[in-house]
């Protein structure tokens, strides 16, 4: 009986695994939940630039959901015409050109990551993680850049409490199991 509980906690593992992918003023950490679900974090330290839109390379993405609570985000997945969807965009509205005195003024959306920012109301439903971001910037002179980067690390799965719990009673019933036979054999013979 206390055997299957190390089933149990061995079977039940978790894998919150995150992979940072980061370049020298962004990172995105992505983070998988239980079953088929996750996160991005996006995290802006620039002084300069505003993130409107990301994508993530992931190669289960077509039988998969993705979706954002982000206010005034669109999520889903890329590229959005021909080839397979093998990845999640995020996007939102960069900001608006204005023309004051016949001069152009561009402004950027509030909507957008800005410097010192961050955000992690972007979700996926899938247990792969990604391997590539592509983050769409844009800085307050209306200005539009992207930039790519890969993962450069991933963190271990790490057990949650319950699992531990389960393990080490799994642990301890087969040490008593495995005494009380040595004890029953020596008393037997």
């Amino acid at each position: 009986m206390l055997a299957v509980g190390l089933l149990i906690g061995f079977s039940s593992l978790n894998p919150a695994k995150a992979v940072v992918v980061s370049g020298a003023d962004f990172a995105v950490i992505e983070t998988a939940g239980p079953g088929n679900t996750g996160y991005y974090t996006v995290i802006n330290h620039s002084v300069s630039e505003f993130i409107y839109g990301f994508s993530v390379t992931n190669p289960l993405a077509s039988s998969v959901n993705s979706w954002t609570t982000e206010p005034g985000w669109i999520a889903g997945k890329t590229p959005v015409f021909g080839y397979p969807k093998t990845g999640f965009g995020y996007l939102t509205a960069p900001g608006f050109w204005t023309f004051p005195r016949g001069r152009p003024v561009f402004h950027v959306s509030s909507l957008t990551i800005g410097p010192d920012e961050s955000s992690s109301s972007f979700f996926f439903g899938t247990a792969e993680l990604a391997s590539v971001v592509t983050l769409l910037l844009v800085d307050a002179k209306g200005n539009f850049s992207s930039i790519n980067f890969d993962a450069t690390q991933a963190a271990p799965a790490v057990p949650e409490a319950s699992t531990w719990a389960m393990m080490i009673l799994g642990f301890a019933g087969i040490g008593v199991l495995a005494y009380r036979r040595r004890r029953n054999g020596s008393a037997t013979a």
